[in-house]
């Protein structure tokens, strides 16, 4: 889980440290200035990396706020709504909360809205509301988001066990002759059928080298071979691919 970075003023540290206690009760990782940036580190460069990487920008308004005419929150609200202007309209990746009775800025985030046109928690009005709503929210998020990444990983063990299998058939001169009609292999070339495989004896050429070796550097991204399965085969690299197929084809003749 990404964290979340808190954006706040120095007067409002006392609620901002309750807001931090309920986020590591729930087990959800926070960055906040005065916890992260080290000694000798330029804090302006750490905290731009950590509003980068932050999964969530957790804006704490208030009356405090307002009335200061300079703060570093300032800095950082601009820094994050440059990301957020890039971001899906409703991403829902800055989350302004209200820690007393304020009025959020305007600032211009795109498409005719302003900061004030995002739905705020406010933990003033009723404290235990406004944190469940906030623990509620990132936990149902980040269970979607790992959703969506089991969903993508067997999705690709699946195109990745179909397209090993075509080799693994060893016919004729064994990974030429792959099954093009295979609703794997269709699955994984995604619209490349047209693609001519007479020539293809190299990386460059061979359509199923190079599926394999995208798939391949994809499940690895996603840790597969912590799984450890059985069918696991490194095909990155070209030779490795060679081999893999020949090796097929040899043991399919009883070759030594």
């Amino acid at each position: 889980m990404k964290k979340v970075f808190i954006s706040y003023v120095r007067s409002n540290s006392e609620a901002v440290d309750r807001i931090c206690d309920e986020l590591r009760k729930n087990a959800i990782e926070y960055w906040i200035d005065r916890e992260q940036i080290k000694p000798g580190t330029l804090w302006k460069t750490a905290i731009k990396e950590a509003i980068n990487d932050g999964a969530y920008f957790l804006a704490c308004f208030s009356r405090e706020y307002e009335e200061r005419t300079e703060t570093h929150m300032n800095e950082e609200i601009i820094l994050a709504v440059e990301i957020l202007r890039k971001k899906h309209f409703n991403s829902g990746w800055f989350i302004p909360v209200k820690l007393s009775d304020c009025n959020i800025p305007s600032y211009n985030i795109g498409a005719g809205s302003t900061l004030q046109d995002i739905h705020y928690l406010e933990f003033h009005k009723d404290w235990e509301r406004g944190i469940n709503r906030l623990i509620d929210m990132i936990k149902r998020d980040e269970n979607l988001k790992q959703d969506d990444i089991y969903e993508k990983f067997f999705e690709k063990q699946y195109i990745y066990q179909g397209l090993k299998s075509l080799i693994e058939k060893g016919d004729g001169i064994g990974f030429h002759n792959a099954d093009q009609g295979h609703p794997v292999y269709q699955s994984g070339a995604k619209g490349r059928l047209d693609e001519m495989w007479e020539y293809a004896d190299s990386s460059d050429k061979n359509l199923l080298f190079q599926m394999l070796s995208k798939l391949t550097k994809e499940l690895k991204e996603l840790e597969i071979e912590n799984y450890r399965f059985i069918w696991w085969y490194d095909f990155s690299e070209w030779k490795d691919f060679c081999k893999f197929a020949v090796d097929v084809y040899n043991k399919k003749r009883g070759y030594t």
